[in-house]
């Protein structure tokens, strides 16, 4: 009786090429326009409205009142209404349903008055200058620290930026600085610990521009992420790292836990001495000799008299 044998079709091939497939990145755009240089532009004027509180104390002068409460603790941070860093702000305007007239047709601002709070609620409208880097922006840094594992930037004298190893092309190489070169200079407020230099062995310093590739916000503090290497082809400018599957699979399977009950009683055996001189023992002296027949001399000297007196 034969039997026929059939091997399922593409079995091990559709494994492997799924291995193969790589996800395409897709880099986002960014709508800053670029100057003739070739770097983005991220200064933006931003008009929003605001629905803000006014105290008491400030009811005879709102505007200025708006100022201090609300707009002047926004400058130099991040703004999520506006998405981006408020530099400036003008054309400071109340709404329309704020104003009134009074009996002598006067103009007025009228505000609300909530339940038993003495604040008063208005909307206003109000313009924003405000720095919005995207991601994709190119811009450019003056370096003020340079480390093996990062490059320091500020961009316009006053945003962080920085640029991770990862993200410096392989072809480039940092050279250290020697310790006595490292020294503690007030008047220069910019730091090195080395520099770059690129494939031409040239040092890297001055400004350098550098493409966008994260901002993070902390609270309101914006630091920028930048690489100078394409965009999507970091992983491929990454060191490879080559390890061995079948070690790292028989270390998963062989790892075992264990709990203080599972632990074996180990038990030690302890050899008897084979020679009789491994024993202890107690060695005289010939003064110990000398001073044992002194004393039994004097017990018999001692006994001998209470004989006589006896008798």
């Amino acid at each position: 009786m034969s039997t026929e044998i059939k091997k399922r079709s593409g079995g091990s091939d559709n494994v492997t090429s799924s291995f193969k497939r790589r996800k395409s990145v897709i880099q986002p755009k960014s709508t800053n326009p670029l100057n003739d240089e070739g770097i983005s532009q991220c200064f933006h004027t931003v008009s929003t409205s605001l629905y803000v509180s006014l105290a008491p104390v400030h009811l005879d002068n709102p505007i200025n009142g708006i100022k201090a409460q609300h707009l002047d603790p926004l400058i130099m941070q991040y703004f999520s209404k506006a998405k981006g860093v408020v530099l400036a702000y003008s054309n400071i305007k109340l709404s329309e349903d704020n104003i009134s007239e009074d009996s002598k047709d006067r103009t007025i601002s009228v505000a609300k008055i909530e339940g038993s709070s003495p604040f008063t609620f208005l909307w206003i409208t109000v313009d924003f200058l405000v720095w919005r880097p995207q991601v994709g922006d190119v811009l450019e840094g003056h370096i003020y620290m340079q480390t093996a594992s990062h490059l320091g930037l500020l961009i316009h004298d006053t945003f962080n930026a920085s640029i991770k190893k990862f993200n410096i092309p392989t072809s480039w190489q940092f050279v250290p600085s020697q310790v006595d070169e490292i020294a503690d200079d007030t008047a220069n407020k910019f730091k090195s610990f080395g520099y770059w230099m690129d494939e031409n062995e040239i040092k890297i310093e001055g400004k350098l521009q550098f493409t966008v590739k994260a901002i993070h916000s902390t609270g309101r503090v914006v630091s920028v992420e930048g690489t100078l290497i394409t965009p999507g082809s970091e992983k491929d400018a990454q060191p490879l790292f080559s390890e061995r599957r079948s070690s790292i699979t028989s270390q998963t399977t062989t790892t075992k836990h264990k709990r203080f009950d599972d632990a074996e009683d180990t038990i030690v055996e302890i050899p008897e001495p084979k020679d009789e001189n491994d024993l202890p023992k107690y060695v005289k002296a010939e003064s110990d000799e000398e001073d044992l027949d002194e004393d039994t001399a004097v017990v018999n000297k001692n006994e001998s008299d209470e004989s006589e007196d006896s008798d």
